[in-house]
Order: C-alpha cells, then structure tokens, then sequence
C-alpha cells in the first residue's frame, strides 16, 4: 500500500469514530506524534559530534587530553542525550559516559585523559550520541569517526653531553660550527680575510663602503641516529626489552639532538616500509615525523637481515644504536660512535661511550 492510501485509510478511520471525543483525542495524539518525529528529526540532523584533534600524540607513560565538541546548531533543545566515548583499552580518567541536555545555539566540550604504556597506534572511540523526542518513539543517533592516538617511545635522560651545546672539555664528538649560507643574517662591513665571493655590490652602493654577507651559524657536521631492530643480532634473553630499550635511546637522542639545534637525520634497520632514512630535521618542531617512525617501527625477524640502506652524506656523525657495533662502512666521512644495547647496559639514562 502506498503511502497516499496509508494516509487516506487513516483519515477514514478517523471519520467512522462513534464519539467526537474520540474523534478529537485521536486528533491531538496524531499531532503530538507528528511534532514528536518533527522534532527527532530536527534535533538528528542539526547535531555536530566532532573530535577536537582526530590525531593524538604523546609519550610513553604521559597523559593526553582527548576532547570532543558537541554542537547543537538547531533552534529546539536536545534532551536528554547519552554521551559515550571509548579509551580504546587505555588508561583514563574523567568521565567517559554521561548524561547532557544541550540548549539550541549551544556548543559544549568535553575532555578525558588517557595514558598509553606501550609504544605505537591506538584507537580511541567512536564516539556515540543517542537521544529521543519527548514521546520516546523516534530515536536517533550520531557516530562519530575513531581517533588515532601515536604513543612515541619514552624519553630518558641524558648523561655525558654537554649543555647548551658548549662542551664543558675537549671531546672527539664536539659538533663544529660554520656559516649556513642558506640563513642570510644581514651586511657587515669588510674586514681583511673575509672572502671576496661574500662582496655585495647593492649593499655596497647603497652604505657607500664594502659590504659583505653574513650568516647565522650552523653545525658543520649533521648527526645520524641509526636504530638497528634487526632481530637475529639481538640476545635471545630480553630480546623484546632490548628492542624497547633501543628505540628509547634513538627517541632521546633525536630529541635531545634537535634541542640543541643540531641537523639530524634518522634511519631504522627494521621491516618497515620504505623509505628507511628520514631527515634532515633541525629543532623541536621537526621532531614529530621522526618520533612517529619510531613509534610505528617493527623490528625485522628474518634470518638473514638485508643490506645497509643509503645513508645520509658525509660528513656525519653516525650514532649508532644496536646490539653489535657496525662493520666497516663503505664510504669515508663517518664518524661512528655505538650506544650498545646490551643486558647490563640497556636500560637507565643515555649516556655517551
């Protein structure tokens, strides 16, 4: 039957009532339903569930804030609406089920913790709103999209580097400093030893006596953290907690090298895809896709772990993190210093060989 004759059988039915009180009570309950699935209806399609940050970051062992905005861009009240969000098996704290009424034109944001213990991808959510009209017959119901949450390898301390980036002694490892000719400081005048190819005709015209170029400073020397997660090298016992204990030391190292301002490259021997060398990075804000690989590394169990990929230019300070030390490299220019990763050594602060 289509939905013409529904509607004409009703209204027939209606007429055939014996009692105009009948008549009029069956009136008001066919109105009052109608207003109620006008409004189920209003109130479902003008709700906006969305996460404040659809990706989430944080370190091993740190708490992050999980918010979501809930908007209600329609001119009638919600409800009482059931708001339920899932911490994907993680620590949590804060209310993660609850009970709202949201005003109409009204925005409200709720937040949780969450805390992650093991490095990699976690899934947090969906996130779901359900609600009713006042007659409790016409329900609906919002879902919104998971969220992503990347737990980075927990950080260490560090022992044996200098601070600021002034070494407190002589040291092999001491980062040189030189001129970045792509960070143009402003003009100086000439002075004698000051190469000619720095002469700057325009400054010069314009100040009236020579002037030559000048640069910020940079490291002369970029560093290369390479983690080795290949597992036939690797002890047996505590194997997987040798594992662990690498990517923390790479963690802290690629953190504390971009602190100081150093240019930084990152490569994991691991079954990862492609490509295996990340870089270069200089300071805080370039660290999060290398703390990213690392989280997401997995370390390769084959047998016969494949060849070394391409390395960044020389020269370079290669940091090397692993169970063994690295064999003879094929290029010259490389200045390796091997953080081992070993049953006593492993574990506690970073600290330089």
């Amino acid at each position: 039957m289509t939905k013409a004759g529904t509607v004409a059988l009703l209204v027939l039915a209606w007429a055939a009532l014996p009692w105009p009180a009948a008549r009029w009570a069956a009136l008001f309950a066919a109105l009052f339903l109608s207003l109620g699935a006008l409004w189920s209806f209003v109130v479902g399609r003008l709700l906006r569930v969305r996460a404040a940050d659809p990706l989430l970051r944080a370190f091993s062992g740190r708490r992050v804030e999980v918010a979501t905005v809930f908007e209600n861009l329609s001119p009638l009240p919600t409800g009482l609406v059931s708001f339920f969000d899932s911490a994907g098996g993680l620590e949590a704290w804060g209310e993660t089920r609850r009970w709202v009424r949201v005003a109409p034109y009204r925005r409200l944001r709720f937040t949780f913790a969450v805390r992650g213990r093991e490095r990699g991808e976690r899934i947090l959510g969906p996130l779901t709103v359900s609600g009713t009209d006042p007659t409790g017959l016409f329900p609906f119901e919002h879902v919104s999209p998971t969220r992503t949450l990347i737990v980075y390898p927990a950080l260490r301390g560090v022992t044996g580097w200098p601070q600021g980036g002034v070494p407190s002694g002589p040291r092999a490892w001491e980062p040189a400093l030189s001129d970045d000719p792509s960070r143009l400081r402003s003009y100086r005048d000439f002075e004698p030893g000051d190469p000619l190819s720095r002469l700057s005709a325009a400054a010069w015209a314009r100040r009236g006596r020579p002037q030559v170029l000048s640069f910020d400073r940079t490291v002369a020397r970029p560093s290369g953290v390479v983690v080795d997660l290949r597992l036939a090298f690797y002890p047996l016992r505590l194997r997987w907690a040798l594992v662990e204990g690498a990517l923390e030391t790479a963690a802290t190292l690629v953190w504390d090298l971009l602190g100081r301002g150093e240019t930084v490259w990152l490569t994991v021997l691991d079954a990862g895809p492609p490509p295996a060398t990340w870089g270069p990075g200089r300071g805080w804000g370039n660290a999060r896709p290398f703390l990213e690989r690392l989280a997401l590394a997995a370390p390769d169990k084959s047998e016969e772990p494949g060849p070394l990929p391409v390395l960044p230019p020389a020269p370079l300070r290669l940091l090397w993190v692993g169970p063994r030390a690295p064999g003879p490299l094929p290029v010259r220019g490389f200045d390796v210093v091997w953080f081992p990763m070993e049953e006593v050594r492993a574990y506690g602060a970073v600290a330089h060989p």
